[in-house]
């Protein structure tokens, strides 16, 4: 029974003393042409992790940037604007040469894009511009059941 006490005893002082290692590495502000509002998980490439948000940028339609995981090296890769995407959605995926992500608005059609990007932020082109899909006759898109 003395046993089963000190080692309850153990667990429980063990357990108090567990804190959580939370750091901040930055902090996003809608309040300036600063990117705002990340919107997916990371990608790490290299000494980088790479991500977007959908606010932000110098025309406030969202960006893609890259941090270091101790919260230096900040930079934003690009800064979409409209024509080449705005609202960037869902994960970057990397291929081993660029990396790869999709918008929710902008491109010719104002749809969404797919777009690719070097880690270094250039080599930037726009993949597909969403809404020239093929549609039936009356501009309504085919799904099939």
């Amino acid at each position: 029974m003395k046993k089963l006490l000190v080692t309850l005893l153990f667990i429980i002082i063990s357990i108090l003393s567990i804190q959580a290692q939370y750091t901040k590495l930055f902090d996003f502000s809608s309040a300036s042409s600063q990117a705002a509002i990340p919107s997916a998980d990371f990608v790490s490439v290299g000494a980088f992790l790479y991500g977007t948000t959908n606010y932000g940028g110098t025309s406030y339609a969202g960006t893609v940037f890259k941090i270091k995981p101790d919260g230096t090296g900040y930079d934003t890769l690009i800064c979409f604007r409209g024509p080449n995407g705005s609202l960037p959605k869902g994960s970057l995926i990397y291929d081993g040469s660029y990396l790869y992500g999709m918008t929710l608005g902008g491109g010719l059609n104002n749809k969404g894009t797919i777009f690719k990007i070097k880690p270094d932020g250039t080599g930037f082109l726009m993949l597909h511009d969403f809404g020239s899909a093929k549609c039936d006759p009356a501009g309504i898109p085919y799904y099939s059941i």
